[in-house]
Protein backbone atom coordinates (compact mmCIF):
# COMPACT_ATOMS: atom_id res chain seq x y z
CA UNK A 1 0.00 0.00 0.00
CA UNK A 2 1.60 3.23 -1.09
CA UNK A 3 2.05 6.27 1.68
CA UNK A 4 -0.60 8.58 0.07
CA UNK A 5 -3.24 6.24 0.87
CA UNK A 6 -1.97 5.63 4.55
CA UNK A 7 -1.95 9.25 5.10
CA UNK A 8 -5.48 9.36 5.72
CA UNK A 9 -5.78 6.82 8.51
CA UNK A 10 -2.87 8.30 9.66
CA UNK A 11 -4.68 11.88 10.49
CA UNK A 12 -7.75 10.44 11.19
CA UNK A 13 -6.20 8.88 14.07
CA UNK A 14 -4.19 11.63 15.61
CA UNK A 15 -7.24 13.72 15.06
CA UNK A 16 -9.33 11.44 17.23
CA UNK A 17 -7.02 11.44 19.89
CA UNK A 18 -7.08 15.58 20.20
CA UNK A 19 -10.64 14.95 21.58
CA UNK A 20 -10.53 11.35 23.42
CA UNK A 21 -7.60 12.38 25.30
CA UNK A 22 -9.02 15.42 26.74
CA UNK A 23 -10.99 13.41 29.31
CA UNK A 24 -9.75 13.08 33.00
CA UNK A 25 -9.18 9.51 33.30
CA UNK A 26 -9.01 8.65 37.11
CA UNK A 27 -11.17 9.90 40.44
CA UNK A 28 -8.18 8.37 42.92
CA UNK A 29 -6.77 10.59 45.54
CA UNK A 30 -3.53 9.05 44.94
CA UNK A 31 -3.43 10.72 41.83
CA UNK A 32 -1.71 13.40 43.85
CA UNK A 33 1.38 11.18 43.29
CA UNK A 34 4.38 13.54 41.23
CA UNK A 35 2.86 13.76 37.40
CA UNK A 36 -0.68 12.25 38.11
CA UNK A 37 -1.68 8.78 38.18
CA UNK A 38 0.12 7.31 35.30
CA UNK A 39 -2.69 6.19 32.65
CA UNK A 40 -0.17 4.46 29.92
CA UNK A 41 1.50 1.03 31.35
CA UNK A 42 2.29 -0.11 28.01
CA UNK A 43 0.24 -2.16 25.62
CA UNK A 44 -2.47 -4.34 26.19
CA UNK A 45 -0.68 -7.36 25.56
CA UNK A 46 2.30 -6.56 27.88
CA UNK A 47 -0.01 -5.32 30.89
CA UNK A 48 -1.73 -8.64 30.29
CA UNK A 49 1.44 -10.15 31.41
CA UNK A 50 2.32 -7.75 34.13
CA UNK A 51 3.74 -5.24 32.31
CA UNK A 52 6.93 -7.30 30.81
CA UNK A 53 8.17 -5.65 28.10
CA UNK A 54 11.29 -8.09 27.05
CA UNK A 55 8.89 -10.37 24.69
CA UNK A 56 9.71 -9.43 21.02
CA UNK A 57 6.76 -9.41 18.62
CA UNK A 58 7.91 -9.15 14.99
CA UNK A 59 4.43 -7.68 14.14
CA UNK A 60 3.70 -5.28 17.25
CA UNK A 61 5.58 -2.52 18.20
CA UNK A 62 6.01 -2.30 22.15
CA UNK A 63 5.67 1.29 22.61
CA UNK A 64 7.27 1.20 25.95
CA UNK A 65 10.50 -0.74 24.52
CA UNK A 66 11.60 1.50 21.14
CA UNK A 67 14.36 -1.45 20.86
CA UNK A 68 11.11 -3.59 19.38
CA UNK A 69 11.33 -1.70 16.23
CA UNK A 70 14.22 -3.03 15.27
CA UNK A 71 12.05 -6.63 14.29
CA UNK A 72 9.47 -5.28 13.48
CA UNK A 73 8.11 -6.76 9.97
CA UNK A 74 5.16 -5.04 8.91
CA UNK A 75 3.20 -1.73 9.30
CA UNK A 76 1.82 -1.64 12.56
CA UNK A 77 -1.32 0.34 13.50
CA UNK A 78 -2.38 0.51 17.32
CA UNK A 79 -5.06 1.73 19.58
CA UNK A 80 -5.82 0.80 23.12
CA UNK A 81 -8.86 1.35 25.15
CA UNK A 82 -10.13 0.74 29.03
CA UNK A 83 -12.65 0.57 31.20
CA UNK A 84 -12.01 1.09 34.98
CA UNK A 85 -14.40 0.84 38.32
CA UNK A 86 -12.44 1.43 41.51
CA UNK A 87 -13.97 0.79 44.99
CA UNK A 88 -12.76 3.59 47.61
CA UNK A 89 -13.26 3.22 51.16
CA UNK A 90 -11.91 4.79 54.07
CA UNK A 91 -13.15 2.08 56.53
CA UNK A 92 -16.24 4.14 57.03
CA UNK A 93 -17.81 5.44 53.74
CA UNK A 94 -17.30 3.81 50.14
CA UNK A 95 -17.51 5.79 46.74
CA UNK A 96 -17.71 3.84 43.26
CA UNK A 97 -15.40 5.90 40.45
CA UNK A 98 -16.29 4.42 36.62
CA UNK A 99 -13.54 5.64 33.65
CA UNK A 100 -12.96 4.95 29.96
CA UNK A 101 -10.94 6.37 27.37
CA UNK A 102 -8.68 5.58 24.76
CA UNK A 103 -5.22 4.43 25.89
CA UNK A 104 -2.89 4.82 23.10
CA UNK A 105 -3.05 5.04 19.15
CA UNK A 106 0.16 4.45 17.95
CA UNK A 107 1.75 3.50 14.47
CA UNK A 108 5.23 1.48 14.07
CA UNK A 109 6.93 1.23 10.24
CA UNK A 110 9.91 -1.01 9.18
CA UNK A 111 12.27 0.44 6.76
CA UNK A 112 14.94 -1.15 5.43
CA UNK A 113 17.62 -1.38 7.76
CA UNK A 114 15.73 0.03 11.04
CA UNK A 115 11.81 0.71 12.17
CA UNK A 116 10.31 3.93 13.51
CA UNK A 117 6.98 4.66 15.51
CA UNK A 118 4.95 7.66 16.65
CA UNK A 119 1.57 8.23 18.43
CA UNK A 120 0.10 10.02 21.22
CA UNK A 121 -1.01 8.78 24.82
CA UNK A 122 -2.83 10.35 27.73
CA UNK A 123 -0.06 10.41 30.12
CA UNK A 124 -0.83 11.32 33.35
CA UNK A 125 -4.25 12.16 34.77
CA UNK A 126 -5.58 13.81 38.11
CA UNK A 127 -9.03 13.82 39.32
CA UNK A 128 -9.96 13.62 43.33
CA UNK A 129 -12.37 15.37 45.68
CA UNK A 130 -11.58 15.03 49.59
CA UNK A 131 -12.92 16.94 52.87
CA UNK A 132 -11.05 17.48 55.55
CA UNK A 133 -12.19 19.06 59.36
CA UNK A 134 -10.25 20.61 61.59
CA UNK A 135 -11.44 21.68 65.75
CA UNK A 136 -9.40 23.99 67.36
CA UNK A 137 -9.46 23.78 70.90
CA UNK A 138 -8.21 27.76 71.86
CA UNK A 139 -11.53 29.16 70.00
CA UNK A 140 -13.56 26.02 69.66
CA UNK A 141 -14.44 27.04 66.34
CA UNK A 142 -14.18 24.32 63.31
CA UNK A 143 -12.73 24.96 59.72
CA UNK A 144 -13.41 22.06 56.96
CA UNK A 145 -11.15 21.93 53.76
CA UNK A 146 -12.80 20.76 50.69
CA UNK A 147 -10.36 20.19 48.19
CA UNK A 148 -10.04 18.69 44.38
CA UNK A 149 -8.01 18.45 41.44
CA UNK A 150 -8.70 17.21 37.65
CA UNK A 151 -6.78 17.80 34.37
CA UNK A 152 -4.35 15.50 32.23
CA UNK A 153 -0.51 15.75 31.21
CA UNK A 154 -0.61 14.05 27.08
CA UNK A 155 2.37 13.09 25.09
CA UNK A 156 3.31 12.99 21.64
CA UNK A 157 6.32 10.54 20.70
CA UNK A 158 8.35 9.72 18.07
CA UNK A 159 10.27 6.57 18.62
CA UNK A 160 13.40 4.77 16.88
CA UNK A 161 14.76 1.10 16.80
CA UNK A 162 18.01 -0.47 14.95
CA UNK A 163 19.85 -3.52 14.83
CA UNK A 164 23.36 -2.16 16.58
CA UNK A 165 25.26 -5.84 15.72
CA UNK A 166 24.25 -9.87 16.03
CA UNK A 167 21.28 -10.63 18.25
CA UNK A 168 21.73 -6.72 20.09
CA UNK A 169 19.45 -4.10 18.73
CA UNK A 170 18.89 -0.35 20.80
CA UNK A 171 15.82 1.89 20.50
CA UNK A 172 15.33 5.26 21.55
CA UNK A 173 11.96 7.78 22.25
CA UNK A 174 11.76 11.48 22.36
CA UNK A 175 8.21 12.62 23.95
CA UNK A 176 6.42 15.66 23.96
CA UNK A 177 4.21 16.10 26.78
CA UNK A 178 1.66 18.55 27.51
CA UNK A 179 -1.82 19.34 29.53
CA UNK A 180 -2.70 21.17 31.71
CA UNK A 181 -3.83 20.47 36.11
CA UNK A 182 -6.88 22.43 37.49
CA UNK A 183 -6.64 22.58 41.42
CA UNK A 184 -10.25 23.84 43.44
CA UNK A 185 -9.60 24.61 47.45
CA UNK A 186 -12.51 26.10 49.98
CA UNK A 187 -11.69 26.86 53.20
CA UNK A 188 -14.75 27.22 55.28
CA UNK A 189 -14.46 28.88 58.70
CA UNK A 190 -18.13 28.06 60.22
CA UNK A 191 -18.46 30.18 63.58
CA UNK A 192 -18.06 33.25 61.45
CA UNK A 193 -19.47 31.67 58.60
CA UNK A 194 -16.87 32.97 55.76
CA UNK A 195 -15.07 30.83 53.45
CA UNK A 196 -12.01 31.43 50.97
CA UNK A 197 -12.27 29.75 47.78
CA UNK A 198 -8.72 29.22 45.83
CA UNK A 199 -8.92 28.53 42.11
CA UNK A 200 -5.11 27.29 40.84
CA UNK A 201 -3.98 25.85 37.19
CA UNK A 202 -1.11 24.52 36.11
CA UNK A 203 -0.01 24.67 31.86
CA UNK A 204 1.95 21.96 31.59
CA UNK A 205 4.89 21.25 28.87
CA UNK A 206 7.83 19.73 28.47
CA UNK A 207 10.58 17.01 26.86
CA UNK A 208 11.46 14.12 27.97
CA UNK A 209 12.84 11.05 26.30
CA UNK A 210 14.12 6.78 27.03
CA UNK A 211 16.48 4.82 25.79
CA UNK A 212 16.28 0.42 25.42
CA UNK A 213 18.67 -2.00 24.35
CA UNK A 214 17.38 -5.83 24.09
CA UNK A 215 19.57 -8.56 23.69
CA UNK A 216 18.48 -11.57 22.13
CA UNK A 217 20.69 -15.11 22.53
CA UNK A 218 19.70 -18.26 21.12
CA UNK A 219 19.71 -21.18 22.70
CA UNK A 220 18.97 -25.14 21.72
CA UNK A 221 15.87 -26.55 21.36
CA UNK A 222 14.60 -23.09 19.86
CA UNK A 223 14.44 -21.36 22.52
CA UNK A 224 15.53 -17.88 22.96
CA UNK A 225 16.41 -16.18 25.80
CA UNK A 226 15.78 -12.30 25.93
CA UNK A 227 17.47 -8.89 27.72
CA UNK A 228 16.01 -5.77 28.13
CA UNK A 229 17.46 -2.32 29.58
CA UNK A 230 15.45 0.70 29.58
CA UNK A 231 16.40 4.11 31.12
CA UNK A 232 14.44 7.25 31.48
CA UNK A 233 16.63 10.12 32.31
CA UNK A 234 15.80 12.89 34.63
CA UNK A 235 14.45 16.21 33.09
CA UNK A 236 11.91 19.22 34.00
CA UNK A 237 8.76 20.16 32.67
CA UNK A 238 7.80 23.71 32.57
CA UNK A 239 4.68 24.94 34.40
CA UNK A 240 3.41 27.80 33.60
CA UNK A 241 0.46 28.55 37.09
CA UNK A 242 -2.39 31.24 37.92
CA UNK A 243 -4.20 31.34 41.04
CA UNK A 244 -7.12 33.26 42.49
CA UNK A 245 -8.42 34.17 44.98
CA UNK A 246 -12.20 34.39 46.00
CA UNK A 247 -14.19 35.18 49.38
CA UNK A 248 -17.65 33.79 50.54
CA UNK A 249 -19.81 34.66 53.45
CA UNK A 250 -21.78 31.14 53.20
CA UNK A 251 -21.25 28.35 54.79
CA UNK A 252 -21.92 26.49 51.35
CA UNK A 253 -20.10 26.51 48.05
CA UNK A 254 -22.14 27.70 45.05
CA UNK A 255 -21.20 29.94 42.51
CA UNK A 256 -23.85 32.24 43.95
CA UNK A 257 -21.88 32.67 47.38
CA UNK A 258 -18.57 33.87 46.00
CA UNK A 259 -17.72 37.22 46.16
CA UNK A 260 -14.75 39.58 45.55
CA UNK A 261 -11.67 37.91 43.97
CA UNK A 262 -8.06 38.88 43.21
CA UNK A 263 -5.34 37.16 41.02
CA UNK A 264 -2.38 36.58 42.72
CA UNK A 265 0.52 37.85 41.77
CA UNK A 266 2.95 34.54 41.35
CA UNK A 267 5.54 36.57 39.59
CA UNK A 268 6.91 37.97 42.56
CA UNK A 269 6.97 35.14 44.40
CA UNK A 270 8.94 33.32 41.89
CA UNK A 271 5.92 30.69 41.49
CA UNK A 272 4.58 31.87 38.29
CA UNK A 273 7.12 29.99 35.78
CA UNK A 274 8.64 26.52 37.72
CA UNK A 275 9.66 23.38 36.71
CA UNK A 276 8.63 19.94 37.53
CA UNK A 277 10.98 16.95 37.58
CA UNK A 278 10.85 14.23 35.73
CA UNK A 279 12.87 11.12 37.85
CA UNK A 280 14.79 9.09 36.70
CA UNK A 281 13.86 5.54 35.96
CA UNK A 282 15.66 2.15 35.89
CA UNK A 283 14.12 -0.99 34.14
CA UNK A 284 15.75 -4.64 34.01
CA UNK A 285 14.04 -7.37 32.55
CA UNK A 286 14.87 -11.10 31.47
CA UNK A 287 12.78 -13.71 29.92
CA UNK A 288 12.76 -17.05 28.44
CA UNK A 289 10.77 -18.15 25.17
CA UNK A 290 10.19 -20.44 22.89
CA UNK A 291 9.16 -18.65 19.92
CA UNK A 292 5.29 -18.75 19.96
CA UNK A 293 4.71 -21.08 22.19
CA UNK A 294 5.53 -19.82 25.32
CA UNK A 295 7.21 -17.28 27.30
CA UNK A 296 8.06 -16.27 31.03
CA UNK A 297 9.80 -13.49 32.28
CA UNK A 298 10.32 -11.21 35.10
CA UNK A 299 11.13 -7.07 35.23
CA UNK A 300 12.24 -4.65 37.60
CA UNK A 301 11.58 -0.94 37.87
CA UNK A 302 13.40 1.23 40.07
CA UNK A 303 12.31 5.18 40.12
CA UNK A 304 14.62 8.03 41.91
CA UNK A 305 11.08 10.13 42.97
CA UNK A 306 12.27 11.27 47.01
CA UNK A 307 13.60 14.25 45.42
CA UNK A 308 10.42 15.28 43.64
CA UNK A 309 8.26 18.42 44.74
CA UNK A 310 5.56 20.85 43.43
CA UNK A 311 6.95 24.34 44.85
CA UNK A 312 3.77 25.44 43.39
CA UNK A 313 1.45 23.59 45.45
CA UNK A 314 3.35 22.67 48.57
CA UNK A 315 0.71 19.83 50.49
CA UNK A 316 1.79 19.70 53.88
CA UNK A 317 0.39 16.04 54.23
CA UNK A 318 2.35 14.71 51.36
CA UNK A 319 5.45 13.85 50.54
CA UNK A 320 7.58 11.25 48.53
CA UNK A 321 9.92 7.98 48.47
CA UNK A 322 11.93 6.20 45.76
CA UNK A 323 9.66 4.17 44.59
CA UNK A 324 9.92 0.39 42.94
CA UNK A 325 8.13 -2.26 40.82
CA UNK A 326 8.71 -5.89 40.41
CA UNK A 327 6.58 -7.78 37.81
CA UNK A 328 6.45 -11.92 36.97
CA UNK A 329 4.13 -13.44 34.21
CA UNK A 330 4.13 -14.96 30.55
CA UNK A 331 2.00 -16.58 27.81
CA UNK A 332 1.04 -19.61 26.73
CA UNK A 333 -0.03 -20.50 22.87
CA UNK A 334 -1.35 -24.23 22.82
CA UNK A 335 -0.42 -24.57 19.06
CA UNK A 336 0.13 -21.66 16.59
CA UNK A 337 -0.21 -23.58 13.47
CA UNK A 338 -3.47 -25.28 14.50
CA UNK A 339 -5.79 -25.81 11.37
CA UNK A 340 -8.58 -26.92 13.05
CA UNK A 341 -9.02 -25.38 16.67
CA UNK A 342 -9.26 -21.44 16.61
CA UNK A 343 -8.68 -21.42 20.38
CA UNK A 344 -5.36 -23.58 19.82
CA UNK A 345 -3.97 -20.52 18.13
CA UNK A 346 -4.89 -17.66 21.07
CA UNK A 347 -2.38 -16.48 23.53
CA UNK A 348 -3.11 -16.97 27.08
CA UNK A 349 -1.55 -14.24 29.47
CA UNK A 350 -0.89 -14.07 33.27
CA UNK A 351 0.82 -11.74 35.13
CA UNK A 352 1.67 -10.47 38.38
CA UNK A 353 2.91 -6.54 39.80
CA UNK A 354 3.58 -5.23 43.10
CA UNK A 355 4.39 -1.90 43.25
CA UNK A 356 5.83 0.32 45.96
CA UNK A 357 4.84 3.40 44.79
CA UNK A 358 6.31 6.87 45.42
CA UNK A 359 3.73 8.80 47.05
CA UNK A 360 3.52 8.92 51.30
CA UNK A 361 0.64 10.43 52.63
CA UNK A 362 0.91 11.76 56.36
CA UNK A 363 4.23 9.83 56.95
CA UNK A 364 2.85 6.40 55.64
CA UNK A 365 3.89 4.25 52.52
CA UNK A 366 1.66 3.40 49.56
CA UNK A 367 1.65 0.26 48.03
CA UNK A 368 0.06 -1.51 45.18
CA UNK A 369 -0.31 -5.21 43.81
CA UNK A 370 -2.27 -6.69 40.72
CA UNK A 371 -3.38 -9.66 38.95
CA UNK A 372 -3.50 -9.56 35.12
CA UNK A 373 -5.04 -11.95 32.81
CA UNK A 374 -4.77 -11.82 28.95
CA UNK A 375 -6.52 -13.38 25.66
CA UNK A 376 -4.70 -12.11 22.39
CA UNK A 377 -6.96 -13.62 19.41
CA UNK A 378 -5.84 -13.67 16.00
CA UNK A 379 -7.96 -12.05 13.29
CA UNK A 380 -7.87 -11.86 9.74
CA UNK A 381 -3.66 -11.64 8.58
CA UNK A 382 -1.40 -11.24 11.08
CA UNK A 383 -3.62 -8.89 12.69
CA UNK A 384 -5.20 -9.33 16.35
CA UNK A 385 -7.33 -8.14 19.45
CA UNK A 386 -5.71 -8.31 22.87
CA UNK A 387 -8.05 -8.73 25.68
CA UNK A 388 -7.13 -7.44 29.18
CA UNK A 389 -8.75 -7.73 32.62
CA UNK A 390 -6.42 -5.93 35.54
CA UNK A 391 -7.79 -6.91 39.29
CA UNK A 392 -5.69 -4.93 42.07
CA UNK A 393 -5.85 -3.33 45.20
CA UNK A 394 -4.12 0.32 46.26
CA UNK A 395 -3.66 1.83 49.38
CA UNK A 396 -2.51 1.28 52.85
CA UNK A 397 -4.48 -0.76 56.06
CA UNK A 398 -2.87 1.41 58.58
CA UNK A 399 -5.79 4.56 58.58
CA UNK A 400 -5.51 5.23 54.78
CA UNK A 401 -7.86 5.21 51.84
CA UNK A 402 -7.74 1.98 49.93
CA UNK A 403 -8.68 1.53 46.18
CA UNK A 404 -9.78 -1.90 45.19
CA UNK A 405 -10.03 -1.62 41.33
CA UNK A 406 -10.75 -3.79 38.27
CA UNK A 407 -9.76 -2.86 34.66
CA UNK A 408 -11.34 -4.36 31.33
CA UNK A 409 -8.80 -3.54 28.34
CA UNK A 410 -9.53 -3.93 24.41
CA UNK A 411 -6.20 -3.76 22.05
CA UNK A 412 -6.16 -3.81 18.76
CA UNK A 413 -3.42 -4.44 16.40
CA UNK A 414 -3.76 -3.92 12.73
CA UNK A 415 -0.85 -5.09 10.05
CA UNK A 416 -0.47 -3.75 6.84
CA UNK A 417 -1.69 -6.70 4.89
CA UNK A 418 -5.23 -5.63 6.80
CA UNK A 419 -5.38 -2.53 4.21
CA UNK A 420 -4.47 -4.79 1.09
CA UNK A 421 -7.05 -5.21 -1.88
CA UNK A 422 -6.28 -8.76 -2.62
CA UNK A 423 -6.43 -8.96 -6.15
CA UNK A 424 -7.00 -11.83 -8.55
CA UNK A 425 -5.86 -13.24 -11.72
Amino acid sequence: MKLNKKFPLIVSFLILSSFVFSQTNTGSPYSQNELGELNFLGNVSSISMGGIDTAIDSIEFNINNPASLAKLKTTNYLIGTFYKTTIISDGIAKDNINTANINYIAIGIPVKKFGFGFGVLPYSSVGFNLQTTEEYNMSNSISSRLYGADGNINRAFLSIGLPLIKYLSVGATLNYNFGKFNYESFNLFEEVNYGIFTNSSSEITGFSYNFSTNLSIPLKRDLTINLLYNIYPEGDLNSYNIRSLYTSNNTSLSLESLGDFVDVNLDSRGLENTKLQVPKKFIYSIGLERKNSWFVGVQYEAKLSSGFKNVFLNTPNISYRDSNSISIGGYYIPDSSSLTSYWKRVKYSIGFKNTEKSIIVNNLPVNQFSLNLGLSLPLSGLSKANLGLEIGKTGNDNNLINENYFALRLGVSLNDIWFIKRKYN
